[in-house]
């Protein structure tokens, strides 16, 4: 084992670790996990920002720690010493992820800045799952999604979420011209595809590029499988065949139907349409098409163009994949948390108040609890309890959380938002109707992991002409080379012979199981695996993807961050009754409760970033109602 490390290079000095098997390191070791390859001096821990970190990040040891114990029961009685801080608040929300913020932005806006809001979070950053990932090297600047990965279908969006970019200053036209646009062609890059031996049983590793931009009949016949797989999945992408002619049927067949025994049933296909299709499955819901409804097939995915499907259309004669995530910050949707943010408590995003600027400006975390704001963040707090203060009719709530230190601390406000995950709500507002609890016990949610992987260079990639990578039955559903994007001050050189950050999105699922046992296994998985396991896994399979090419785990990785989301996306998306549209639970789920109103994208049944804000932005106004 300690030669197999060395050839990784698992004890190679790379930031890597900033908690160890669930434990925080000393202050001596985070300040040298802080310490870059550069030589530059290492940073006092009053400097070290939670967008730098690296390790496990997203739903960190810490943070899960926090929520289990309220998962677990812990706060079902309250200790008797509880710490009363005597802060008096309009408003406390609770979640810091994007419809939080967006909540208390509009309750904010709409009170002209006069009133008291309290925002908690139980982790040590904000912005939900819309997080920043940062890398320096050799005064080199790198960012990256840890979370959340773009604006999609802005065009689409509701009028609440257009109401808040325009008064944001968030142009999703604009956020297009961030993007070189030359830099495929330039380079010869395009999308494609890793034939995985161990999958396909090929003798070697295969790259086949040029994926969704040749006729699939050319694209596959490079591929090392037999001639019946190539024909079978040259037909999954291009057919026009309608396999549903009876349209007042269709919706109620693909409902009750999965994917996969669609495309074994009704399309006749088999083993290798099932792997391309969970492609497309994992990335845009977190499970394979086993569990999930032939309804979101048809949303996302190939071989429905005939039907009047969403995934793919049409261009010089080619169906072409529709999911195009351009409309991006570098850090994805985390500056869409860093504009909410700067528009209630602007001495924490200091800068301009431009795109350019929110982006660019380092955040001033210790400026965000300050006693004198009228608007206050307090990170690493869960709410454990939120109970009316006196009978029904009650002119305020309390709150109860608790942080690393073990206390339970109690605040008082007019009104509350719980806009963590709606899940969440059952085990801490103990006077939730059983019907809402019911409709609570419904909330599912898939795992995601976004791993962001600092390279020396990525001449091996260049030289195969990938920028997409994806990889049918293999360690990640999809990989790419960073966006060749530019804001204002941002402008890093995207070379082949240059550091760059790999992006890796990987979804734990388990076909044959449930689609519910699906989602508990990876979630048990995620949470109870260590850094090093992910660490060593990373290195070995780029070792077997790009090896052969020229690519040398130990020598070219200089850094590693694994982003965990165990509840990364709500599920509402299965084969009935997972996907039922006649009774959603969501709309039982956030119904109002007295001074208790409820947001987040799971009110509204979709991870979709804008949803969390229209959620966000009714349920402040039902607050302003009160």
């Amino acid at each position: 084992m300690n030669a197999r490390n060395d050839f990784l290079g698992m004890h190679r000095p790379i930031t890597r670790r900033d908690f160890l098997q669930g434990a925080m390191l000393g202050i001596a070791g985070m300040a040298l996990g802080c310490k870059t390859q550069s030589g530059a001096d290492n940073k006092a821990l009053s400097e070290i920002l939670p967008p730098y970190l690296t390790g496990v990040r997203g739903q960190d040891f810490a943070s899960t720690k926090l929520g289990h114990r309220v998962r677990d029961g812990e706060f079902r009685e309250l200790p008797t010493q509880i710490s009363a801080t005597n802060e008096e608040y309009d408003l406390i929300v609770i979640g810091a992820g994007l419809s939080g913020l967006a909540a208390a932005y509009v309750y904010h806006r709409e009170t002209k800045g006069r009133s008291r809001i309290l925002i908690l979070d139980n982790h040590d950053d904000f912005g939900g799952h819309a997080r920043r990932n940062t890398f320096e090297w050799n005064g080199t600047t790198l960012i990256a999604p840890g979370g959340t990965f773009a604006l999609e279908d802005p065009e689409d969006s509701p009028p609440e979420a257009v109401e808040i970019f325009s008064e944001l200053g968030i142009d999703t036209a604009r956020l297009e011209s961030f993007r070189d646009n030359t830099f495929k062609e330039r380079f010869k890059l395009s999308s494609g595809v890793f034939f995985d031996p161990r999958v396909f049983g090929n003798r070697a590793p295969q790259w086949v590029n040029r994926f969704f931009d040749i006729p699939y009949d050319e694209f596959f016949a490079q591929a090392p499988i037999p001639e019946a797989a190539r024909r079978e999945l040259a037909e999954l992408y291009s057919t026009r065949k309608n396999y549903l002619p009876d349209e007042k049927t269709r919706e109620q067949i693909l409902t009750e139907m999965s994917w996969e025994k669609f495309i074994r049933e009704v399309m006749g296909m088999g083993d290798h349409a099932v792997r391309f299709a969970n492609i497309h499955a994992t990335d845009l819901v977190g499970l394979g098409c086993d569990a999930v409804s032939a309804l979101e097939g048809y949303n996302i995915g190939p071989g429905f163009f005939g039907m009047g499907g969403e995934g793919f259309y049409e261009n010089n004669g080619v169906l072409r994949y529709g999911y195009e995530p351009t409309t991006r910050y570098p850090d994805g949707n985390h500056t869409i948390a860093r504009h909410l943010l700067k528009a209630i408590l602007p001495e924490a995003v200091p800068g301009e108040n431009t795109m350019e600027g929110v982006f660019n400006s380092v955040v001033d975390y210790a400026a965000f609890d300050r006693e004198l704001n009228n608007v206050r963040l307090r990170l690493r707090s869960m709410a454990v309890r939120i109970v009316h203060e006196g009978p029904e009719e009650a002119k305020r709530v309390v709150v109860h959380y608790t942080q690393p230190d073990g206390r339970v601390y109690r605040v008082r406000a007019r009104g509350a938002i719980m806009a963590g995950w709606g899940m969440v709500a059952k085990h801490i507002i103990p006077e939730l109707p059983q019907e809402q609890v019911q409709a609570l016990d419904q909330y599912r949610y898939t795992s995601a992991i976004y791993i962001n992987v600092l390279l020396r260079h990525w001449r091996p990639m260049a030289e195969l002409g990938l920028f997409d990578m994806y990889l049918p039955g293999g360690y990640c559903a999809w990989m790419n080379i960073s966006d060749p994007l530019h804001v204002g001050t941002y402008r890093p050189e995207y070379h082949p012979d240059k550091p760059i950050l790999l992006n890796m999105y990987k979804y734990l699922y388990s076909p044959g199981y449930d689609a519910v046992e699906q989602m508990i296994m990876g979630r048990l998985e995620l949470e109870n695996k260590p850094f090093e396991e992910f660490e060593r896994e990373i290195r070995t399979e780029l070792n077997f993807m790009f090896g052969p090419w020229g690519f040398n785990a130990a020598d070219d990785i200089l850094a590693i961050t694994v982003n965990r989301w165990g509840h990364g996306y709500n599920f509402f998306k299965g084969p009935a009754p997972y996907a039922s549209e006649k009774h959603p639970p969501y709309l039982k789920g956030r119904e109002r409760l007295g001074r208790i109103s409820f947001a987040g994208a799971d009110a509204g049944g979709s991870p979709w970033t804008q949803l969390a804000l229209q959620q966000g932005m009714r349920a402040a106004k039902e607050q302003l109602e009160s």
